[in-house]
């Protein structure tokens, strides 16, 4: 099992890998005396958290660690007044890091455990507590932020520390300084001395008492806590400490219950014992809302602990007189909301029982024999059975009432509404019930098993009693004889599923009975389960494999391999262990579809494993696992057909019309995938089963099944039966077969996309079947009722369905009206002319089904997902994907050889230009980038027909054209800013590649050499990029490079522009360098783009930013006149842009480029720096703040005029010097100075009517102009906001 576990597990630590960096830590803090202790705690959390899940691997490193803390603890304590605090603090936490890590008894074991230390760790606890109340009463009861700063941690190690050191073996009395101390002083006249010792301890507690109170009246016997005068002063000292902290939010409580219960268990603290009841009685009674939600808690858990650890002689009249109030507070108002309250009342209640019964181990419980020596044991087992009988016939039970109610209590517990309660009510009824007689303890059992597994209890009951069972079966309370009567209760929980509204319960009940079975394993011998084992198995192996939650399969895969490891006679064990383990059935669809097809190999498990799909699963309120649930029946019919036959379909015929709509498409459902599964072994149906089969869809169409609540639901299981049913070939009649048709023709029209796409896949086989025996007319018909569909622009959901039929038609049905259906879709796969009706899943779905008609007609494989519903990929809204709607139907199946030259034109004007054009559509609506499913449709298509038709390319040479044209709009969407955009593009790039190098596509091997070989995620995840930029050094790559690029250079995410900006302009410095030609080219490449997308919205503002990059960090800058016309282009185009823009971060790119251009020569120089100075005049202040910041940067590096009409440091000052986002009357007359000292003319406001020259637009002087940029103001709030988002 270890290697097992350590095969599947890689990552399991064998020991402290910083051992010795956790070791210099230590020594550090210890060297400066704790001053360290708070810079080393983050990295000291750090390590020993790692160890959380193997907190053992601390065990050898515990002792050099606690030993230097404590050390420094004790010094502290040496003189608590003179303490630094924080600094005890710090070290403190250290502490109590490590015990929450590996747990406080552990690490209590390495504390210093002297005698001497008692005392100092007392004071040092008393003067913290007191500087905490110092803290608070400076806080004036004001809720605290700070709380991380306080001495929480420092009062747990104390209480920790404590709690052994009060168990010194000698008389606290004779320790207690103070005792000493008061026997030289002579009694005061007002009775001072022992009684007064006891009173100062009383009103000590009564002091922490009100301290911890926090408003609110509290009554004076839950106050005070008056302690006997024979109780040494230090006593009360502790239990006043106690007292507060028991009322304590925080961990200090547990600790505080730990010292209490291990302190007042000494022999000699009877008087203390005796006077802390009454105080902890009321505390339990507390009223007090707001504070009895935590000291009532503090003081069950106190109690409790004291009975823990108390001697039984000792406890008994205690317990006795706190059993009534421990019972009070199970019924109480507070425990009714309080978990915590009711769980800690149960253990109290659990721990008085067990002080009412006497320590023994039951001589009647089971016990598992040594395999070894059968005769042996059996002897002893009937010696000791004798001996039990005989003992038990002299014992009375004492405190049998009080043990009544303690039973009652508990089995009450274990249907609490909480886990935690039951939990512990579980544990305390096998502890009980280990020390009754027989006879008693079996009435417990009875009880147990006919109060909580009965048909109306709650699943709270269920879970709760299979908690009890587990436990009185692993210490063998269980005896062998109820086991039958315990099997089929166990059986019925692991099957345990209550439907509650939209969902059901019972998950927690089903992992509870595996642990049952687990806990079968561990304490019985297979001889005595015997046939018990052929219950369990199918019922543990079923549960592993078919349970919805994945704890649940995991533990059932546990209890299972317990049980035969332990018992080896589970059927087949070893065999089923190899593909049932723990992490084969954490994966539910691997769980379903391949681990339990396996296990029906076994015969005795198929018909276990097949009932429960039918009875249970296929009626289940999710309808993913109805679905599942089919396919997994499915599954297991090639083991045993017959079965299936003769008892699983007369089983689901008659629920295929039931009332409940689960149960109904569960059967629909697994009838559609049992149809296939027959076929798939050869098994003819008899004909009474297909005639009932045949009839499913038009009884359900009868019965209007398909309408209201769980209509949609129905519909795509009709069509998956209709698929089915065709690709069976059952026979139908010709109203059998009309009902189908309309069904599917009606569910084209759905707007859910999966149905349409399950229709799409149904006509495709119903096709295929039936249709050749119609007639013609009703053929044609069928066509121009799709046809019709697909035009229907008062419907989107008809465009859609009559594009997924029509790319689901076979060949025979397309070819006498090819012409006409391959026009209409690719008429199609272009964005309507009105706005309101474009409709993109249209277009996604005519562009898959052009070319799946593409593939049908001219016989070549089927493009993949044609006739799929569309949509958002990935979930978001998009393509469906559609089963079997993509398969090639009635193909000719011949070689592309074959193709007329007809042909090779149709397809190349009528589909390969369509969906080329496809790869252009960048439309947008509320969803984002919608035209993005339109281009991956389009690249699908593409990737699927050129590839079969590039051999043709000698007889159709725009086959070359179309190919390369694909390449590059590919290569576009290669570089652009969608992950999925950017695999999607990579996958059809390596598809094409390899026919397009073979049949001499230019750029094909220069392409492949970046492209292919490479896994789509670096694509996806950036990696790629540089690859894709180098590419810049074909002058023919470049424009659709550049397009990609600057897309994502101008994106929102700061990821991807940064590293498509770094990628482009490395590659433009490695690959081109201070090549002028090679830049002169690609400064033409970067205008053809400009100009093709000028002003048109999507690629403004990201040709800016990329401009400004590449200016910035290339060769390109240096292209200067009269040598190159590239600058004097580009000013234009930046001109051109900012002419009338209100797109504020348009006008930002626009300042830097504008700025870039300026550092350059003459011509350009001049008019560039008028450009970027008139953007300090804009109307939007962020616009002018921005300009001025880029324009003071260009000023400290200008050179002036040698006509000496520029002063560019003046200029430089005033602007920096000048408010430019204040308001615009006093920001223009500055603008106007930095043009007067920069030698260039001021701006002249425009006229109103005037012209459009640059200048004048950027002018908003006049009366004209402020109404028109109030107007604009106020419609660029948009993007303003998109501005503000994008961080500029």
């Amino acid at each position: 099992m270890m290697v097992a576990e350590d095969a599947e597990c890689p990552f399991s630590l064998r020991h402290v890998e910083e051992a010795g960096e956790l070791n210099e830590l230590v020594v550090t803090v210890a060297d400066s005396a704790g001053k360290e202790a708070e810079a080393v705690f983050s990295r000291f959390a750090q390590i020993v958290g790692k160890y959380q899940e193997q907190p053992q691997l601390l065990d050898p490193l515990l002792e050099g660690i606690v030993t230097p803390l404590t050390a420094l603890l004790r010094a502290a304590a040496e003189n608590p007044p003179a303490a630094d605090l924080p600094r005890v603090r710090a070290v403190a936490r250290l502490l109590w890091q490590l015990s929450i890590v590996r747990g406080y008894k552990t690490v209590l074991r390495f504390f210093p455990n002297d005698v001497p230390s008692f005392e100092p760790v007392v004071a040092l606890l008393s003067h913290v507590d007191a500087a905490q109340q110092r803290r608070s009463e400076l806080a004036a009861g004001a809720p605290r932020l700070d709380d991380g700063a306080g001495f929480w941690e420092v009062q747990y190690v104390l209480l920790l520390w404590l709690s052994m050191l009060v168990l010194i073996p000698f008389d606290i009395a004779i320790v207690d300084s103070s005792l000493a101390a008061e026997a030289a002083v002579p009694a005061a006249a007002d009775g001072s001395g022992p009684a007064a010792a006891g009173g100062s301890s009383g009103a000590a507690a009564q002091a922490g008492a009100g301290r911890q109170g926090g408003g609110g009246a509290v009554d004076d016997a839950l106050a005070l806590l008056v302690l006997p005068q024979d109780v040494p002063p230090i006593v009360g000292t502790i239990l006043s400490l106690c007292q507060r902290h028991l009322a304590s939010p925080g961990s200090t409580r547990e600790m505080a219950a730990v010292v209490v219960g291990r302190l007042l268990t000494r022999p000699d603290m009877a008087p203390a014992l005796a006077a802390f009841l009454p105080w902890g009685c009321a505390a339990l009674g507390s009223q007090d809302s707001q504070r009895a939600s935590f000291l009532v808690p503090g003081t069950a858990l106190a109690f409790a602990t004291l009975f823990k650890l108390g001697q039984r002689s000792a406890m008994l009249v205690p317990a006795s007189q706190v059993f009534p109030h421990a019972v009070q507070l199970l019924g109480s108002q507070l425990a009714a909301s309080n978990a915590l309250a009711r769980k800690l009342a149960v253990k109290l209640i659990q721990r008085i029982g067990l002080v009412f019964l006497r320590p023994r181990v039951a001589p009647w419980r089971y016990q598992k024999g040594q395999r070894s020596n059968v005769a042996a044991n059996l002897e002893h087992r009937a010696a000791a059975a004798a001996a039990a009988t005989e003992a038990e016939a002299e014992e009375d039970v004492e405190h049998a009432e009080q043990l009544e109610g303690v039973i009652e209590a508990l089995l009450t517990g274990l249907a609490d509404r909480d886990t935690v309660v039951r939990w512990s009510a579980a544990k305390g009824v096998g502890r009980l019930t280990g020390r009754l007689p027989r006879d008693l303890a079996d009435d417990v059992v009875a009880s147990l098993l006919d109060s909580f597994f009965t048909t109306g209890s709650s699943d709270t009951a269920w879970h709760g009693g299979c908690l009890g069972l587990a436990e009185l079966a692993r210490r063998g309370l269980l005896l062998p004889e109820r086991l039958p009567e315990v099997t089929p209760l166990v059986v019925r929980a692991l099957e345990y599923d209550v439907r509650r509204g939209p969902c059901s319960v019972g998950a927690h009940v089903r992992d509870a009975a595996a642990y049952v079975c687990w806990a079968f394993a561990r304490a019985y011998s297979p001889e005595t389960l015997g046939a018990t084992v052929a219950t369990l198995a199918p019922a543990l192996i079923t549960m592993a494999c078919y349970d919805r939650e994945v704890n649940c399969r995991r533990a059932a895969a546990a209890a299972f391999q317990e049980c035969v490891g332990r018992l080896g006679s589970f059927p087949h064990g070893i065999d089923i262990l190899t593909a049932a383990d723990y992490f084969t059935v954490s994966v539910r669809q691997n769980a379903y579809l391949t681990v339990a097809p396996y296990v029906a190999g076994f015969p005795e498990y198929l018909e276990p494993l097949a009932w429960h799909l039918l009875r249970s699963k296929l009626c289940h309120w999710e309808k993913g696992l109805r679905e599942l649930a089919a396919q997994a029946l499915a599954a297991l019919v090639p083991h045993r057909p017959g079965f299936f036959l003769d008892q699983a379909l007369p089983f689901l015929l008659p629920l295929t019309t039931d009332p409940v709509m689960e149960a109904r498409h569960g059967a629909v459902a697994a009838l559609a995938e049992l149809l296939p599964a027959f076929s798939a072994v050869s098994i003819a149906l008899p004909l009474a089963i297909e005639a009932a089969a045949a009839e499913v869809i038009p009884a359900i169409d009868r019965g209007r099944l398909t309408r209201g609540k769980g209509g949609e639901v129905m519909r795509s299981a009709i069509c998956r039966l209709a698929e089915t049913t065709s690709a069976a070939g059952l026979p139908l009649s010709h109203e059998q077969q009309q009902c189908l048709l309309a069904q599917l023709r009606e569910n084209l029209r759905h707007p859910a996309p999966e149905i349409q796409a399950a229709a799409a896949a149904a006509l495709a086989a119903f096709a295929a079947r039936y249709l050749p025996h119609a007639a013609v007319e009703a053929q044609h018909a069928l066509v121009a009722g799709f046809m019709a569909a697909l035009r229907d622009s008062g419907s989107v959901a008809a465009r859609r369905g009559g594009a997924l039929a029509l790319g689901a038609l076979p060949r025979w049905l397309l070819h006498p009206r090819r012409s006409v259906v391959v026009a209409a879709l690719a008429a199609a796969t272009v964005p309507e002319a009105a706005p309101e009706e474009r409709d993109a899943e249209s277009r996604v779905n005519a562009a898959r089904a052009l070319a799946r008609v593409a593939a049908t007609l001219l016989g070549l494989p089927a493009a993949s997902g044609a006739a799929t519903a569309a949509g958002p990929p990935n979930g978001e809204g998009g393509a469906a994907k559609g089963g079997g709607a993509g398969r090639p139907l009635d193909s000719r199946g011949s070689s592309t050889a074959e193709l007329s030259d007809e042909e090779l034109h149709e397809a190349c004007s009528c589909v390969l230009e369509p969906l080329l054009a496809t790869l252009g559509d960048y439309s947008i609506d509320n969803r984002g980038d919608v035209g993005s499913w339109v281009r991956e449709a389009g690249m699908d298509g593409l990737a699927a027909l050129l590839p079969p038709l590039l051999p043709c390319a000698p007889r159709a040479p725009r086959l070359l054209g179309l190919t390369q044209g694909a390449l590059l709009a590919a290569l576009r969407q290669a570089a652009e800013r969608i992950a999925r955009m950017r695999e999607a593009a990579a996958a059809c790039l390596q598809r094409l590649l390899p026919a397009a190098a073979a049949a001499g596509v230019p750029l094909a091997r220069e392409l492949s050499a970046a492209v292919c070989g490479r896994p789509l995620e670096q694509f996806s995840n950036l990696e790629a990029l540089p690859a894709l930029a180098a590419l810049i050094a074909h002058p023919a790559l470049q424009e659709p490079l550049l397009e990609g690029f600057t897309f994502s250079i101008g994106g929102l995410d700061s990821q991807l522009s940064t590293a498509a900006g770094d990628a482009l302009a490395d590659a433009v410095q490695e690959r081109l360098g201070d090549d002028v030609a090679a830049l002169e080219g690609l400064g033409g490449s970067l205008l053809a783009l400009w100009r093709r997308q000028q002003r048109g919205g999507r690629l403004c503002t990201p040709l800016l930013l990329t401009a400004d990059l590449l200016l910035s960090r290339t060769g390109l800058r240096d292209l200067e006149s009269p040598g190159s016309t590239f600058p004097e282009q580009l000013l234009e185009l930046v001109r051109d842009e900012v002419r009338g823009c209100t797109d504020v971060p348009r006008l930002h790119a626009a300042a830097g480029v504008l700025c870039q251009v300026a550092s350059l020569a003459e011509p350009v120089r001049s008019g560039a720096l008028c450009s970027a100075l008139l953007l300090l005049g804009n109307r939007y202040p962020k616009v002018r703040r921005y300009a001025a910041e880029q324009v003071y940067t260009l000023l400290l590096t200008w050179e002036p005029a040698d006509d000496g009409s520029q002063d560019v440091d003046a200029a430089a000052e005033l602007v920096l010097a000048n408010p430019w986002d204040g308001p615009l009357a006093a920001v223009r007359p500055a603008r106007a100075q930095v043009f007067r000292l920069m030698g260039l003319p001021e701006p002249v406001p425009a006229a109103p009517g005037g012209g459009a020259g640059g200048s004048e637009q950027q002018e908003a002087g006049g009366a004209a102009a402020a109404q028109a940029a109030a107007a604009d103001e106020n419609a660029s709030y948009q993007a303003l906001l998109t501005h503000t988002q994008r961080g500029m």
